[in-house]
């Protein structure tokens, strides 16, 4: 079994706990190989997870991350908000990054926590299809902005399911960048738009037990729906089975929680589930990070759980689904007129 991860040594506490979830689950897995994906690893953090590895009887291997907007890459991407981290797009190039003779990947997103064995996932028939996901929920205005076919399901890629070799010989990493290309180098929801956009009709969706995000434990099935108008999603039995007893849970970021799972001051549901798997480390450092919001992120916090939460769904709902919509549309425009200046 092979599992990959993309990270930075400032995110190495993170995914490694992530990583120690799937070794303490997936024991009777006979071989598991560990891919990193990793952008100026000190030698120190890669000792740590050497070492992690082979207290697991496991392998592990560092693959350094180009940059993908120079060299053979050139995406060309452009970056809006400073926080934005290009980083992610390694997932839609592993045919590349990884040795040659890698035909099956497991993705994993380093804010994952995997509960259960993954032998069942890996074992999954692709049946010539390039991936297998789990959907997300987003609403019909988003399709048309990204120009989806409004048939297909918006797939979340934090987990992904990859078969390296029909992505090879399908050549989705020249679709990748041309994609990005056409959108001047600029996608909202980053690698993720891509993934879907590109991928459309070569991926299969998974049950939502491999991939239960911070927004379907915080909300009810009702408040969801209220919030992202899906046009697709799992329907409530579905996300209840899931909820109930999930292989893997995405300790994602969401308006209504304060701070990330690892963070000392945080409501976050699964923050429980993090320290118990980090304690497991042998690793130097605290568990949990300090508090880092702003006095702007603070006094929001305050007014969102001050509020009835019925008319804070109500209020992000039309912010979502209406204003962040044409938002994206407007900067779309300010970026292709730029370009056209450019070569004219």
């Amino acid at each position: 079994m092979n599992i990959v991860y993309h990270l930075t040594d400032n995110y190495a506490r993170i995914s490694g706990t992530s990583i120690i979830s799937v070794f303490e689950n997936n024991k009777d897995i006979d071989e598991i190989n560990v891919y990193l994906i990793e952008n100026g690893f000190t030698r120190e953090t890669k000792q740590k997870f050497i070492e992690l590895a082979e207290k697991y009887g496991r392998k592990v291997f560092f693959e350094n991350l180009p940059d993908l907007n120079t060299g053979g890459y050139n995406l060309g991407l452009v970056s809006i908000k400073k926080e934005w981290m290009f980083d992610s797009y390694s997932r839609l190039f592993l045919d590349k990054l990884l040795p040659h003779d890698v035909d099956k990947v497991i993705y994993l997103d380093g804010d994952v926590l995997v509960l259960d064995s993954l032998q069942e996932l890996w074992d999954l028939d692709l049946s010539g299809k390039c991936c297998a996901a789990c959907m997300d929920c987003i609403s019909k205005p988003y399709y048309n902005l990204f120009g989806i076919d409004e048939k297909n399901r918006y797939c979340n890629s934090g987990v992904i399911l990859i078969d390296l070799k029909v992505w090879r010989e399908k050549e989705i990493s020249e679709k990748v960048k041309n994609y990005v290309h056409k959108n001047n180098g600029y996608v909202f929801f980053m690698e993720q738009t891509v993934f879907n956009a590109v991928l459309q009709d070569e991926c299969i969706f998974l049950p939502f037990k491999y991939n239960v995000s911070t927004l379907v434990q915080v909300l009810s099935y009702k408040e969801l729906i209220k919030l992202r108008k899906p046009l697709y999603f799992y329907s409530e039995a579905e996300v209840k089975k899931a909820k109930d007893k999930p292989i893997i849970i995405h300790m994602t970021g969401f308006f209504y929680v304060i701070n990330r799972a690892w963070n000392e001051v945080t409501n976050h549901p699964d923050r429980k589930r993090f320290v118990e798997y980090s304690s497991l480390l042998d690793w130097d450092g605290p568990i949990l990070q300090k508090d880092k919001r702003n006095w702007k992120t603070r006094l929001k916090d305050l007014i969102i759980h001050g509020l009835p939460r019925s008319i804070v769904i109500g209020i992000v709902s039309f912010l979502y689904n209406n204003m962040r919509v044409k938002n994206i549309r407007n900067i779309s425009k300010k970026i292709e007129r730029k370009k056209e200046k450019i070569i004219a």
